[in-house]
């Protein structure tokens, strides 16, 4: 009996030690193929761009300074003008009217010191012989200078209704080029209406608009980059001048740039693209939008270590256009990041790296 129980242990053991190493057979690991980018910083991702339009460093919103109805139309829109050059005319049959009648107050004005002035000199010789008393001569004298003062108002008023009259006609203030003319024949316009905007010769800036939240991004840029669409060339520029109040329809605040260097060859119009570089050096870093993982409100990127294993960090986004997310913080550059399938991993999980 006893060698038949030593072969029943011997072989409850074996199955015993079979099992414990089928437990230890461990689960072949998952190795995912990748694609991953290395993280760089540039001065370009550190820029946010607008787009702009080349226009005139002076421009003029031109208005007749008096009211009336348009006869006629002088210059077209994008037509070269010079300075005192006619763009438009008013009907001054009105203002014709009014200059005779004040030149006809004058003409009775002036009559009527000519009488003042002789009676004056008629009483006095009276006086001389005792006819008439001092009080009489002083009460012409007093005459003579209120038909004096009637002289001076009628040449007055006749003044101003002949600078009405020539308020009827509308003059470049500059030469330049007229962007705008609304004025035309049979339109009634009011005084102070603007009809028409003119650009003057001389220097040129890019005028663009600036959301609320880049606000503070442009006033403390470093610089601009100006491209041109037209050519492609890049132009560098400055902040000139930032409106202080947003438009009420768009709610953007206007910005000016002053290009550094003066060239012919930008023209009025040309369409722009500007770039507002981050101040104090900042470089910034951008990537993939499929780089991005995106979990309660928070972002985050897997970065793949020195032995191809991932780890999740998290960063801050500064912006996101179609291009690409441009990032805050988070990483300092020169991390490989997955670009893809970045909802499939896990922390510790091992890749391998697809070529770039």
């Amino acid at each position: 009996m006893a060698p038949h129980y030593h072969r029943l242990a011997l072989a409850s053991a074996l199955l015993l030690t079979l099992s414990a190493c089928q437990d230890e057979v461990k689960p072949v690991e998952e190795i995912r193929p990748v694609r991953y980018t290395t993280a760089s910083s540039s001065d370009a991702a550190s820029s946010q761009q607008f787009s702009g339009e080349v226009r005139a460093r002076q421009e003029s919103r031109l208005a007749f300074r008096v009211a009336g109805k348009v006869v006629a139309k002088r210059v077209n829109s994008g037509e070269r003008v010079r300075r005192g050059q006619v763009l438009a005319v008013l009907d001054a049959s009105d203002y014709q009217l009014d200059s005779q009648a004040k030149a006809a107050q004058l003409a009775a004005a002036q009559a009527n010191l000519q009488q003042q002035q002789a009676d004056l000199q008629r009483f006095r010789e009276l006086l001389g012989q005792s006819f008439i008393s001092q009080s009489q001569v002083d009460r012409q004298q007093a005459a003579v200078s209120s038909a004096r003062a009637s002289l001076q108002q009628a040449q007055a008023a006749l003044a101003a209704s002949r600078n009405q009259g020539s308020y009827t006609s509308l003059l470049a203030d500059s030469d330049g080029v007229v962007s705008e003319i609304s004025a035309e024949p049979g339109m009634v316009v009011a005084a102070g209406q603007v009809v028409a905007r003119l650009a003057a010769d001389g220097a040129r800036e890019v005028l663009f608009q600036v959301p609320e939240n880049a606000l503070e991004r442009v006033r403390r840029a470093s610089g601009f980059k100006v491209a041109l669409w037209a050519d492609g060339r890049e132009l560098d520029a400055s902040l000139r001048e930032l409106a202080a109040d947003a438009d009420p329809a768009t709610r953007t605040y206007a910005a000016r740039l002053q290009l550094a260097a003066s060239d012919d060859s930008v023209r009025l119009g040309m369409t722009a693209r500007i770039s507002a570089l981050a101040a104090g050096g900042q470089r910034a870093i951008r990537l993939p939008h499929s780089a991005i993982l995106d979990e309660n409100g928070k972002h985050y990127v897997w970065l793949i270590d020195g032995s191809n294993k991932v780890g999740r960090k998290a960063v801050q986004v500064a912006r996101l256009d179609s291009q690409g997310v441009t990032l805050q913080s988070g990483l300092a550059g020169g991390e490989k990041v997955v670009t893809a399938g970045v909802h499939l991993l896990r922390d510790g999980q091992r890749v391998s790296l697809l070529q770039q």
